[in-house]
């Protein structure tokens, strides 16, 4: 019995730990990938989607579109359809949808959100930013896809 409750615990510490990995990963792709395709000098949103991701439409979406309402002025928001766009996907190392990411003003990753992400979580995000961020660097707000060659 205890060889049993033994192997168990190695294997959820093994699952943890594979899951640490992944994480980590995926953090050194995005961090890797987002100074590529930075151009406007703002604080970014990228919202990973897909056209068959329910909790894409029916929940993170209209989080995204009350976030955008307040904070337009300062943030750029790029919606990258992973269906549409797979080379963008694999290079931010995104595996689930919806994913959110947030870039500072260089293109730094600053958070990734993995599922749903609540507004009020993203807000924090941002507003950790805000307290880095210059003024002078508001400006309108600009949606951007990005395409697969990398500029939006």
């Amino acid at each position: 019995m205890l060889e049993r409750i033994v192997i168990a615990v190695a294997l959820v510490g093994l699952g943890v730990l594979a899951y640490r990995l992944l994480l980590s990963t995926q953090r050194w792709q995005a961090a890797h990938a987002s100074g590529r395709d930075r151009t406007s000098g703002r604080p970014a949103l990228l919202v990973f989607t897909s056209p068959t991701c329910a909790p894409c439409k029916l929940q993170q979406m209209p989080i995204v579109d009350r976030l955008m309402v307040s904070l337009s002025d300062r943030i750029d928001l790029r919606l990258i359809d992973v269906t549409e766009q797979p080379d963008v996907a694999a290079q931010f190392g995104v595996w689930s949808l919806p994913t959110t990411i947030v870039l500072d003003d260089e293109g730094r990753v600053e958070a990734i959100n993995q599922g749903v992400a609540s507004e009020k979580k993203l807000r924090e995000q941002f507003e950790r930013l805000s307290i880095r961020q210059p003024a002078n660097k508001r400006t309108n707000q600009r949606v951007i896809t990005l395409r697969e060659g990398g500029r939006g």
